[in-house]
């Protein structure tokens, strides 16, 4: 039952920010910048947690000094970093190349789990990983030459976003084992508030003179799309293991072309349909459990 509600507070989160992801680009095409959009949302959720936290309960506040540097890392190289080069690579190339090299994270998580963590690979869970990389690809049209261009830059940006996401899923896990989800959200996305700093000044934001309504806007999406989500992730998390969770992710992608598709008007044709029926065949197939699965040892956690 617990490994059950951790895939669907995993799928939940993932859903948010399929749908973030068409608010995100109705946001483009009113000429917002990408960047402004990315910094303002974490920066928004972290603000609003230390002040309730700070004001309605303090102990949640209260970590070692020695997980400093891990919530640091998780923060800059995991959720700051994957956001950071995932919009970069869109930038140098287009999304359906950026989605494509970024999805190979579940690739690296496993590889990661199976080599160094010794977590069992089962047929099961081998067979998801696959139905979900073949998923992406048709969903997000990886079959038609036309759409898989771009920089080498923009490639690389993606790997490089992948790699964070994976950094996100594997170092995430043992802050989730040691502190609140509540805790370990704060200090992640402090970690990428203070990053988001020095990569864009708040005075150049400051000077950008955005509206009232801007702000509500960007309060919003700091909603869907990193504070809701991030509960969930965080939370189904302390769950079911890094692997499972970041192949459960794959219907991210799913869910931005649906609601694009219902939204914006996008494209949803037959080859389409039947990549999101494979990401959702991969999460299913993530719900068998073998008969006898050895303990998942998750480096760090207590």
């Amino acid at each position: 039952m617990k490994r059950l509600k951790g895939y669907l507070l995993i799928a939940v989160a993932a859903s948010f920010w399929g749908i973030s992801a068409t608010v995100a680009k109705i946001l483009f095409n009113q000429s917002i910048d990408p960047l402004i959009v990315v910094q303002t949302r974490v920066s928004i959720a972290f603000i609003v947690l230390i002040i309730y936290f700070g004001v309605t309960k303090r102990d949640l506040l209260k970590i070692s000094l020695r997980d400093i540097p891990m919530f640091l890392f998780v923060g800059i190289c995991g959720l700051a970093g994957s956001n950071y080069f995932y919009y970069a690579a869109i930038k140098e190339s287009n999304v359906a190349t950026s989605i494509l090299v970024q999805y190979t994270a579940p690739v690296m998580v496993a590889l990661y789990a199976t080599v160094v963590q010794r977590e069992a690979m089962t047929k099961f869970k081998a067979a998801a990983l696959v139905f979900s990389m073949a998923g992406i690809f048709l969903a997000v049209g990886g079959y038609d030459p036309h759409l898989l261009h771009g920089s080498l830059k923009g490639i690389a940006s993606a790997f490089v976003a992948a790699i964070s996401f994976s950094i996100f899923n594997i170092a995430g896990k043992p802050l989730t084992m040691k502190y609140s989800v509540w805790t370990t959200l704060i200090y992640v996305l402090g970690a990428a508030t203070v990053f988001w700093l020095f990569v864009n000044s708040p005075f150049a934001i400051v000077r950008a003179h955005y509206s009232f309504n801007n702000w509500l806007v960007f309060a919003l999406v700091s909603l869907i799309s990193i504070l809701l989500p991030y509960i969930f992730y965080f939370s189904g998390l302390k769950f079911i293991e890094p692997t499972r969770a970041i192949i459960t992710s794959t219907l991210e992608p799913v869910v931005a072309i649906v609601s694009a598709f219902f939204v914006l008007g996008g494209t949803l044709d037959f080859i389409q349909t039947v990549g999101v029926v494979l990401v959702l065949t991969a999460i299913g197939l993530l719900q068998v459990k073998p008969r006898s699965e050895p303990r998942v040892i998750v480096m760090g956690a207590e």
